[in-house]
């Protein structure tokens, strides 16, 4: 480092942790390839109040990445009515699935494109992302005008692909990945040139063939103090980049575990630790992203600790990173730290007077390959 870098300022003795990718973006919930289930309504209410919906799960249980679609063939107990029939099954299907998180969303599916059918997705399906196609502008519109969010099917070929950049243009959905994911279904048999092109440009996340889309999350350094107190503060300061087409459209926390380095030097009380950092994920995008924090420690015991970072779906799911050392419950680690006895209260305020600006690529603009 040279004599103006960030590091000959800190008023704290730091560890710097540069970490580094892995070759392969790891496969996680809610990117990349998806898989449809699609069921139709004749199977799924094969008389006339007699439901099979098990059968969802179960198909939900086989694939990675399930997308629901119901195929609105009319049973032959339908006589007339049809859009109302079939709004009373999707109601009653989305009542059975309740928010499943298992499941990233289900296709807009109707028989006439009725309003009946379009308030029996927005109203059973309020904990499930639906999807609409992206030549649906009625149904578009409607969503738009009652402000409820949706992720977009654009089906796509080399034959059409101008017409999809279009209709993205057109009806001012180029900055809908931004909320929602945009699922690109390609047509053909395999991904074109123009299809392969574009599909970064509409911040593809989602799609029906092998391709490398959606989020792609490496934590590439994290800065904390060499020494803390047992009942001090640890304040931590994280770098990640997202390098892939889009961001991460579920919910999630980052979670920092503190571990005993050698469990045999501690006594019986000593343990890990897990604590839920208070980062604004919500606001996570693609690029750089940082998060600095200082976390308060509860009388952890004093010894040597390893530090690991992981991000974690609400029901725990591990978001894997792009990282080496990322074990299989999802936490990468990072280095370790000296817990002792020692009062260092100057840290819990430290920052009022010192900040390390968020934007570390300014900081150390080093790529860590190149280390």
């Amino acid at each position: 480092m040279g004599i103006y870098s960030l590091e000959n300022y800190e008023k704290y003795k730091t560890k710097i942790i540069r970490l580094k990718p892995e070759s392969k973006t790891p496969s996680n919930f809610g990117m990349g390839q998806i898989h449809y289930i699609k069921l139709p309504w004749t199977s799924l209410e094969p008389s006339p109040g007699a439901f099979n919906l098990e059968v969802i799960i179960r198909e939900m249980e086989k694939v990675k990445n399930p997308i629901l679609v119901i195929i609105p063939d009319i049973p032959t107990w339908v006589n007339n009515h049809e859009s109302d029939y079939f709004a009373a099954l999707i109601r009653r299907v989305g009542s059975f699935i309740g928010g499943d998180s298992r499941l990233v969303g289900v296709i807009i599916s109707t028989i006439n494109n009725s309003r009946a059918e379009w308030d029996a997705y927005i109203d059973s399906f309020d904990q499930t992302r639906i999807f609409t196609n992206i030549e649906n502008k009625a149904f578009i519109e409607y969503l738009k005008n009652n402000n409820r969010e949706f992720g977009l099917l654009v089906k796509c070929s080399e034959e059409n692909w101008i017409d999809c950049c279009e209709e993205l243009a057109n009806q001012g959905l180029q900055h809908l990945w931004k909320r929602n994911p945009v699922l690109v279904h390609i047509t053909d048999d395999a991904c074109g040139p123009n299809i392969s092109r574009e599909v970064y440009r509409w911040h593809g996340g989602l799609t029906n063939k092998q391709l490398d889309l959606g989020y792609n999350i490496t934590l590439r350094r994290v800065t904390y103090p060499e020494t803390v107190s047992s009942k001090g503060a640890l304040p931590l300061r994280l770098w990640f980049v997202n390098n892939g087409t889009a961001r991460i459209y579920q919910r999630f926390v980052v979670k920092l575990q503190i571990k005993p380095k050698e469990l045999q030097q501690f006594s019986q009380k000593n343990s890990s630790y897990e604590l839920a950092m208070k980062a604004n994920t919500e606001s996570w995008s693609i690029g750089d992203i940082t998060h600095n924090e200082i976390i308060q420690l509860l009388g952890i015991e004093p010894g040597i600790y390893t530090l690991s970072v992981g991000l974690f779906l609400l029901d725990n799911t591990p978001i894997y990173l792009n990282n080496e050392n990322v074990r299989a419950n999802g936490f990468c680690e990072i280095g370790t730290v000296c817990i002792d006895n020692k009062k260092r209260d100057e840290l819990f305020n430290i920052w009022d007077t010192y900040y390390p600006e968020g934007y570390y690529p300014l900081e150390d603009p080093q790529a860590p390959e190149e280390e």
